[in-house]
Parts: C-alpha cells; structure tokens; sequence
C-alpha cells in the first residue's frame, strides 16, 4: 500500500542490478526501492549491469519497470591483470573503485541528469565514487551515499588471514587505497546512511561531519515468509549466498576443514547443503561424505524452509548479512561467528548461538542436531526477534524520515 509523504523524485544509482533480489546486495537495494515507492516518491533507477551481475531488462515484470522507471548499462567488470598490475604500480587509486567507472555510463548517466531534475540522488556503495563530479556538474540534488559495508574492512581482514605473503601483501594495498578513497567519498556526498551502527560509528570516526544514521535491511518483501506448514529436515545443515563472494569461500572452506569432519564423526546421518550462485570449482568437484553441493537455487525462501541449522563462520567482512535476518525469519537456528552477526541485534543461547572457534561450533550444532526442543527454542525466539526489530514497515518510515530531514 503506498503511503503519501511528500513528493520527492529520488535517482537511485546502484553498482549492481537490485532486481531480481537474488542476494544480500540486490536485497538491500530492492528493499530500499520498494521503501520509497510505498512512500510515494517517484524513483528512478539506472544500474551497472555486467556478467557476474547480468539482468535481461525485458525479462522483468512490467510492474517493476513501470514503478522504477529501471535502465541498465552494461560495463566489463572483469578483473584484468595488465590493468590491476599497471593500477598497483603505476597509480595509487583503488583497483576496486576504478574498475567501475565508463564513458558509457558516465554518458548514461549526463542523459539522465540533463533530462530531470531529482531531489535526492542514491549511490548504492563507494564503487560509484568515480561518478560524483558528472553528478555535481549537472545536478543540484542531494547526494546520498548508502553505505552496505564498510569496504576497506572487508579487505583488512582478509589480508589479516591469509597465509600467502604475496597474497596478503596485495590484499593489505588494496586495503590501504580503498580506506583512503572511502574516506575522501564520505566527505564528497551530503549525507550517508549505514545498515549497521557498528559501519556508522566507524565512519564518524574518521570526522565525517555530514548527516548519517543507520538503517537496517529488513526482511525480503518478495519472499513468502509463511512458515504454518514446513517440512523440515531436521537435524541438517545449511549455506545460503553468493559463493563466488571470497568471505563466504573462506568460510565455508573452514567449516569443512575444522569443523564437519568431527560434526560428521558424531553424527554420521547430518547432511549439509551448501547453495548460492557460481560455486567455485574446487567447490564443485569437493567429494566429502555428507557434504551436498546444490548450487544456485530458484527459490530461496523455500530452500530455507527446508533445512534446519545455518552456520555462518564468517571472519571477514562488514555491514548486514540478510540471508541471516531472512534465516531467523524463517523459523532457523543460526550458528555464527561474532563477525558473521555484526550488525543484526540478537542475544546469544536465546535467538542465536555465537561460535568464534571450531570446538565451539562443533558443540553448538551437535547441541542444536541432538535437541530438538533447545533447537524449537532458538528458532522460535529467532522469528520472534526479527519481527520486532526488522520489520519493513519500521525500516521505511526511518528511512523516509532521515531522506526528508536532509532536504
């Protein structure tokens, strides 16, 4: 149901298609679109589209295109060697950030700005940075950057872990150059919203002095979040997300490495299912007894529906993870490290179960696959907890709140 707030034409600029929500990123991006819409607010959006992140516009509903005024267009975000080596050496900007940036958006982009006049205009992620000077140049709308993740930390832990010194020498520059251009796009932009308050206090800590708030990503409103009539397989084990994303490669190679072998001695009937989008080789070819390799799956909800028990070892990374909020919602037990629920507001031995070690999610799993009531309990009281604190309709009205207070 739309409800009429005040009348605000917003560009939303997003790094990735938010359409079809397929992951945490299109997810968040989705759900913000659909937030301003409800509201009233016309919107507009132009996207990045490339292979990894690939929609056929004419293969999306009319309603989404006719509410979202939707443009894409397609950029070569491969990563190649001769550029990354000549950006290392030659350049001190950030691989990351440049690869982003085209004539033709940038062209796209001009078309657009010169045709319209927007309120507010959305970039979704420092990715886009390399675009604020065509934004100031034919745009007086505010500008709002919508923070998912504080980028540079991704990388800082992931140079922190890894074993190769070469590897880690790489990471730690990437790392360094994305801080330094992070830190100059937050003070580009007239305001800046987080989905966690942890990234928010960190970015004020680097005395950002515009606008910020967070708010956080609520539940997948395409999903069916019915849970009256599931058929469980109980006890089982689960992955959901992007596996071509390195955190989650890193995580679930851990987990197999140091913690299923003594899960699966214990409890030789468990299985666990690891699903997401472009599964990495070494992943595909991985025969480990109990271990299924599903692959992308046309119905997430559903997928979760189905299994009992998330585990989520993640020791890099920043911002939300949404496929755990779309977990709890659901009725599932989750099993995390401290870094793997950064962000989401929960309670330990009461919604979740925290696991910074492998003895320590191996004792977590045999408990919540060797009991069932405990196991009822945490998912229970998970569901409970996210239709208090993340509900979208809480999430749309701090969200409109903070956009019309920066005009």
């Amino acid at each position: 149901m739309q409800e009429h707030s005040v009348d605000l034409k917003i560009l939303q600029f997003c790094n990735k298609p938010p359409y079809p929500p397929k992951d945490g990123g299109a997810i968040g991006m989705h759900n913000v679109s659909q937030s301003y819409i409800d509201r009233g607010y016309d919107l507009q959006i132009l996207s990045v589209n490339s292979e990894k992140h690939n929609v056929d516009i004419h293969s999306l509903p009319k309603e989404y295109l006719n509410t979202t005024n939707f443009e894409a267009v397609k950029l070569d975000l491969s990563v190649n060697i001769w550029t990354a080596f000549v950006n290392l050496f030659y350049t001190q900007k950030s691989y990351n950030i440049s690869r982003f940036f085209s004539k033709k958006m940038d062209d796209k982009l001009s078309d657009i700005l010169k045709s319209n006049t927007f309120d507010v205009i959305q970039i979704e992620s420092i990715f886009l940075k390399e675009y604020l000077p065509t934004i100031r140049k034919y745009s007086k709308a505010k500008v709002v950057l919508r923070a998912p993740n504080v980028e540079f930390i991704i990388w800082q832990r992931l140079a922190e872990i890894e074993k190769s010194f070469l590897k880690r020498f790489y990471l730690n520059i990437l790392a360094k150059r994305l801080k330094a251009e992070e830190i100059e796009t937050f003070k580009m932009v007239d305001a800046i919203y987080t989905v966690t308050e942890r990234d928010m206090t960190i970015i004020q800590s680097f005395g950002v002095k515009v606008p910020i708030t967070f708010v956080p990503t609520g539940i997948d409103v395409t999903k069916d979040i019915n849970t009256s009539e599931i058929d469980v397989d109980y006890p089982s084990l689960f992955h959901l997300g992007a596996l071509d994303w390195m955190p989650n490669q890193e995580a679930i190679k851990w987990l197999l490495d140091n913690v299923w072998p003594e899960v699966h001695k214990r409890i030789p009937e468990l299985k666990f299912y690891i699903a997401g989008r472009r599964p990495p080789k070494w992943l595909l070819d991985i025969n480990v007894d109990g271990v299924v390799v599903v692959g992308e799956v046309d119905d997430a909800a559903k997928f979760i529906k189905s299994k009992a028990i998330m585990p989520v070892p993640l020791f890099s990374g920043s911002g939300m993870r949404v496929k755990i909020i779309e977990a709890m919602m659901l009725k599932k037990a989750v099993v995390s490290t401290t870094i793997g629920i950064e962000g989401i507001i929960h309670k330990d031995n009461e919604n979740v179960l925290i696991a910074d070690t492998a003895e320590e999610f191996v004792k977590s799993i045999i408990l919540l696959a060797s009991d069932k009531m405990e196991y009822q309990k945490i998912c229970n009281n998970a569901k409970a907890n996210v239709e208090r604190y993340y509900s979208n309709d809480i999430i749309t009205k701090k969200l409109s709140e903070f956009i019309e207070k920066i005009l």
